[in-house]
Order: structure tokens, then C-alpha cells, then sequence
């Protein structure tokens, strides 16, 4: 109980980031996730001058914060251990947004723009001190503070506690698993040019144990999962499950395709697996990164983020918002373009049009159903133009309405080729 925590992914995702001076190779981990009873919306954290303020007698204001996990494993045989998030940031301005854990120690939840009046939405995985956790239930009491907005609150959609096992713990070697190894294999498409084929090596006698694979990449991309990195690991999850990932399998050999076309170029990428295993209750094998060589091409790709958000970016009560996305190449020049977007649904209203691109409709509002969005839709390249394009958000509801998250819209755009002299 005494022993070191190791770090599961500071400000990580779901599959975790690279520990400092971790370096692809070794051997993989086994991971434990207990998740929590919270499931959509009902859990939210106030700041503490919301009981006598304003908002005292909403729903939401009268929440405790106060989150139980139960853990039913000991604790002795974890060699580390990890609070997982999907975290709406809350109302923009909010902040110093943080945790106790069993009335012990306190921990700061990242910081990733909801201070600077952002809508934010992000999937920190907090390191755990092992002393502080104990078996059976664990108290996990959230706060915060107004910071520059209303009202000091945001909300939590699913959490939970990962435990990263020793091979000596007697689970494994219960659900015949202590030997259990896997890695990721990653080579050219033999027909797919700017692919990669991903698949699981395992060994023949543990086929039988592999539920399901997922694919995580780290490369220079659009940062979909809000930590404020393009150039990391990418992928989230949406209510438990995986999103935004490479792709997943649940047939041998595991095998998925790795599209480049749409991803800027880097020297090195490096993909990594979570494997979801048979018969071991909520018990998965992680693997160490694989790295591969970025495909040769002859194209250049770049993405376009703005520079003028506004803070916050939201649409409600008929109140647009806009910002704008400046190019520097011909539409002419431009093969492919692929818009970027996350937002937060609290729903359109009655507008016909809520987001459009230089007064185009495009298809990001959902039903309002209060979830987070991420869209990568395709633009053709003639509605486009050289310098300021413009993105415009519309929602005539009452409350929530359109939040856009940062990183904010992009455009990833694929310019043609350059002809070569002869």
C-alpha cells in the first residue's frame, strides 16, 4: 500500500499517454476500470457560494458533488491507479475545478481553457496516491470556484477508477491471464496507398481470451479530445465507450485500417491497443506503443484553426456568433477539405439554419439531446475561399443552445500536387 503510484496518463485519455521517459517497447499492462452509477447529465459540481447565491433553489444547484466509487480489489496487488473523466468544463469563467479523495489529498482537475471563458470539454485521467485510495467505497468530493462567470458549476458524465494490476495479482492467474502478452503490428496496405494495416499479435493459446480490439494513434491531427494538443494521443469516449479512435475489431487477427489521406504528415505516428478481454470482468490489456514511418506522398495537407473565437462561443436566444478561418490557397488548388467541429447540443430551436460555412448549411446541430458532438464533415473545395472564411452559429433556445468547444472549427485541407519542371 505504501508503494509509488504509476502515472496512468497525466491530462491522458482514455488509453493513456506516454509516461515521461516511457518509450515504445516492453511489455503491455492490465488495466482494472470500475465506473461509477453516473450516467448522463445528473451529476453536477457547484462552487461553494452557489448555496446562498442566485441559482439556490435549481436542481442543479442543490447537487452535493460528492461522487462513490466502490472498489472491490486489493489494493495491494495494484501497482497504480487513475480517476478517468468525460468532463464538461461548465459555464465559461469557471474555475480552479478539483478534487478530494477520502478526505485526504486534494487534486486539481487540468485546466484546459474553461478558466479563460471557454466551453470546454475534456478526459483527464488524474494519478491516484495508492495510500489513498482503500477497498470498498471511495469518497470522491468535487468543488470549485466562480472564477469569471454566473455561476461556478460544471458537470460530470461518466467517470471511473483505473487500476493498474500487477502480474502477480491473483485475478490474473484465476481468469488464466498471468501470461497473457499482445502487441500491435502496424505495416503498408497492400492496396490502399497513405493506409496502414493494424493488427494484434498474440499467442495461438490466448486467441480465445481477445474480446475486442481497440486502436489508439498518436499523431499531428485535429485535437478532438480537448487537452489542448493536436500532436499526441487522439481518441475519447462518449458514455463508457470508445470514440475519435483508429477503429476496433472483435475478429481475429484484430485487424483494422489506418487512413493517413486526411492527416498531416509527421516523421514518426505510433498506434497502441486496449484489449478488451473474455471472461475477466472489466479487466483490459493495454499494450506499449508501435511506431511506424509516416506513408510517402506527394501531397501537403494543413490545418486551419481560428484565430478570432469568440469567448464564449454560444448561440442561444437568437444571438449569433461567428468566427472565421483565413486560407491561403486558391479553392482550385485544393483536392480535398474536411471541416472539424465539437460541440456541446443543447439544441437548435426552431432555426433552420444553425451552422453554416461562407452561408452554407452544414450538419452539425443534433437533436439538443445536451451530448457532446464531434463532427469531421466534407466541404467542397468551391465553397471555399482565399483568406477569411466565415463560421456562423445560430439557436434561438432559451438556455443552452450551440456551445462550440475549443479547439474550435478547423479546416484540414488537402492541396494538389505542385507540377514538377521537366
Amino acid at each position: 500500500m505504501g508503494k509509488v503510484p504509476v502515472l496512468l496518463g497525466v491530462i491522458g485519455v482514455w488509453a493513456g499517454s506516454l509516461s515521461a521517459g516511457e518509450s515504445p517497447g516492453g511489455a503491455g499492462r492490465f488495466v482494472r476500470t470500475i465506473w461509477s452509477a453516473t450516467k448522463g447529465n445528473r451529476f453536477r459540481v457547484n462552487s461553494p457560494d452557489v448555496k446562498t447565491g442566485r441559482y439556490k433553489d435549481r436542481w442543479e444547484a442543490r447537487q452535493t458533488g460528492l461522487m462513490t466509487i466502490g472498489v472491490d480489489e486489493d489494493l495491494s496487488q495494484a501497482a497504480g491507479a487513475a480517476l478517468y473523466l468525460e468532463l464538461w468544463g461548465g459555464h465559461p469563467g469557471v474555475a480552479n475545478k478539483r478534487f478530494t479523495l477520502n478526505g485526504k489529498g486534494t487534486y486539481r482537475l487540468p485546466e484546459v481553457g474553461a478558466a479563460a471563458k471557454n466551453c470546454t470539454y475534456s478526459y483527464p485521467a488524474v494519478p491516484l496516491k495508492l495510500p489513498e485510495l482503500k477497498r470498498g467505497a471511495n469518497a470522491f468530493q468535487f468543488t470549485c470556484e466562480r472564477g469569471e462567470t454566473f455561476w461556478g458549476h460544471y458537470l460530470i458524465r461518466a467517470a471511473a477508477v483505473r487500476l493498474e494490476l500487477e502480474r502477480t495479482c491473483p485475478a490474473l492467474k484465476e481468469a488464466a491471464l498471468a501470461g497473457f502478452t499482445a502487441s500491435v503490428t502496424a505495416r503498408p496496405h497492400e492496396g490502399k496507398a497513405e493506409t496502414l494495416t493494424l493488427s494484434l499479435r498474440v499467442p495461438r493459446a490466448m486467441t480465445s481470451k481477445v474480446g475486442r480490439v481497440e486502436y489508439w494513434g498518436r499523431y499531428r491531427g485535429y485535437d478532438e479530445n480537448g487537452d489542448g494538443r493536436g500532436e499526441d494521443w487522439h481518441g475519447y469516449t462518449k458514455d463508457r465507450q470508445a470514440a475519435g479512435i483508429i477503429g476496433s475489431s472483435a475478429t481475429p487477427p484484430f485487424a483494422v485500417e489506418w487512413d493517413l489521406s486526411m492527416t498531416p504528415a509527421s516523421p514518426t505516428i505510433a498506434a497502441r491497443a486496449v484489449v478488451h478481454l473474455k471472461g475477466a470482468d472489466r479487466l483490459s490489456y493495454h499494450t506499449t506503443a508501435v511506431e511506424a514511418a509516416f506513408p510517402r506522398r506527394g501531397h501537403r495537407l494543413s490545418l486551419h484553426h481560428a484565430k478570432d473565437l469568440p469567448r464564449p462561443f454560444w448561440s442561444r436566444a437568437g444571438e449569433a456568433r461567428s468566427c472565421t478561418l483565413d486560407l491561403d490557397a486558391d479553392p482550385a488548388a485544393i483536392e480535398r477539405a474536411q471541416l472539424h467541429v465539437i460541440i456541446w447540443d443543447g439544441g437548435k430551436g426552431k432555426t433552420p439554419e444553425p451552422f453554416t460555412l461562407n452561408g452554407r448549411p452544414l450538419p452539425v446541430a443534433g437533436a439538443g439531446r445536451h451530448d457532446v458532438l464531434y463532427r469531421v464533415l466534407d466541404v467542397d473545395p468551391k465553397w471555399l475561399k482565399r483568406g477569411a472564411n466565415r463560421i456562423r452559429v445560430l439557436s434561438d433556445t432559451k438556455h443552452h443552445g450551440i456551445e462550440v468547444l475549443l479547439p474550435g472549427p478547423a479546416l484540414m485541407i488537402r492541396h494538389r500536387p505542385v507540377p514538377t519542371g521537366r
